[in-house]
């Protein structure tokens, strides 16, 4: 199960980038969905959070490249 926006956004920007990095390496399906809802919610939202954005983009890389290693 995926990890709510408002839970994702409302951690510290170094958080983030943790959680979602561990989560990459262990349900990288989940964490892409994850960081598709979220982007989506900051966008429609107006939520800029640039640090945040960075944090899910890379957390997206990473499980694109472990689904791609498996």
């Amino acid at each position: 199960m995926s990890k709510g926006p408002q839970y994702v956004i409302g951690s510290s920007a170094s958080d983030c980038e943790c959680d979602m990095m561990r989560s990459a390496e262990v349900t990288p399906v989940s964490t892409l969905a994850t960081v598709a809802e979220t982007l989506h919610y900051m966008n429609a939202n107006g939520i800029e959070k640039i640090s945040h954005r960075k944090a899910l983009i890379k957390a997206g890389r990473k499980a694109l490249n472990v689904l791609g290693d498996a």
